[in-house]
């Protein structure tokens, strides 16, 4: 059994933005899409063929609310920028790690925060949803 002790689960996996690890993240969730479009010509019912048209890439992080750690520097960086930076925030770079193997399982590039959402309930931890754009997803069979 090849596969034995590689199952990547949540509990042995690290996210960090440009090399720095987001302390306690709780929910990572990433994925690639590739638009086909039909092509449907005038004197014919059925499709004649998908064609690739776009690439898009979806991110989200969802973290817990730490007091004076806040999404506008968090450990160090500025995940979502102040009002006064939005034009001037760069990208960066989001890195999901499987530390026990050392294995880079995706690597999101030209990474930009768009929207964040805190979630306070009367009885529980607040946690903190933040959605991403991206341009690209290279996973550990692309990366060398």
């Amino acid at each position: 059994m090849a596969f034995r002790g590689l199952v990547f689960t949540g509990a042995r996996a690290r996210l960090s933005f440009d090399g720095v690890k987001l302390a306690l993240c709780m929910n990572v969730n990433y994925g690639e899409e590739i638009q086909h479009d039909p092509v449907e010509p005038l004197d014919q019912f059925d499709v004649a063929e998908h064609v690739p048209v776009a690439y898009r890439v979806s991110f989200g992080a969802q973290m817990v609310r730490i007091i004076t750690n806040t999404i506008k520097n968090r450990d160090g960086v500025v995940i979502f920028p102040t009002l006064e930076n939005i034009l001037t925030r760069g990208e960066m770079t989001a890195t999901v790690e499987d530390p026990t193997t050392g294995t880079i399982v995706a690597n999101i590039q030209r990474v930009k925060a768009t929207r964040y959402q805190n979630n306070i309930g009367a009885r529980g931890i607040v946690l903190k949803d933040c959605d991403f754009v991206a341009t690209r997803i290279r996973n550990e069979s692309e990366l060398s």
